[in-house]
């Protein structure tokens, strides 16, 4: 089955007239008729539409098949050294003022020197608990992706999750810096890789391919 075939199959499969078809993707009925005469084919954009719209592979589209898919990971998410230092150097004066509101409270009362100590501690916690997953896991490259997957290194350890179970991928960053963490959701659970650089451009390589295999 060619495309022409596979665009009129899908049109029909939906009940759809070539009009209702090409008002849900954005062209016009002589368009997709084209398509249907094997006159003229979709741009590979308009073919993300159709995949996207109709819930149908861009593998399926452009007649790909397993054979035709690559195996080799390539890197995509490279970790961020630089919250070593903020998280090291947060810490740090956390420390200096927890010793210096010991000294100032010396004579006070024990409640609130007590409260004191037990707020600053929360946040110390906090603060050793980002430094300790800047710094693991050790490995440059934090997310990688192939034609059937993506493998992410979080403390946890490796995983390897298939494009169909994400549900959706997410970013968070810190002020300006290009740089932070992807959270990619799936059914079973959530998986938080952290930090990443560049996360937008990881965010987006992950969505595109997850697109062109998802289904």
């Amino acid at each position: 089955m060619n495309l022409s075939e596979k665009i009129k199959a899908i049109r029909q499969e939906n009940n759809l007239s070539q009009d209702e078809m090409a008002n849900k993707i954005y062209v016009t009925r002589q368009a997709v008729s084209k398509w249907e005469r094997d006159l003229s084919y979709p741009s590979i954009d308009v073919l993300r539409l159709i995949s996207k719209e109709f819930k149908v592979s861009m593998n399926y589209l452009l007649d790909s098949n397993d054979q035709d898919k690559n195996l080799e990971y390539k890197p995509v998410g490279f970790k961020h050294y630089g919250y070593i230092l903020l998280y090291s150097v947060s810490l740090l004066i956390i420390i200096l003022v927890d010793i210096g509101l010991n000294i100032l409270t010396a004579n006070s009362d024990i409640i609130p020197v007590i409260i004191y100590n037990i707020l600053i501690g929360i946040k110390g916690l906090q603060l050793i608990y980002m430094l300790f997953i800047s710094i693991f896991p050790t490995s440059k490259v934090l997310i990688e992706y192939n034609d059937y997957d993506i493998r992410i290194k979080t403390i946890a350890g490796k995983r390897e999750i298939k494009y169909n179970q994400i549900i959706s991928i997410d970013v968070k960053t810190h002020g300006y810096w290009p740089s932070g963490k992807v959270i990619i959701k799936t059914l079973e659970k959530n998986y938080i890789v952290y930090p990443l650089k560049d996360i937008n451009q990881v965010k987006t390589i992950i969505e595109e391919v997850k697109l062109l295999n998802k289904y």
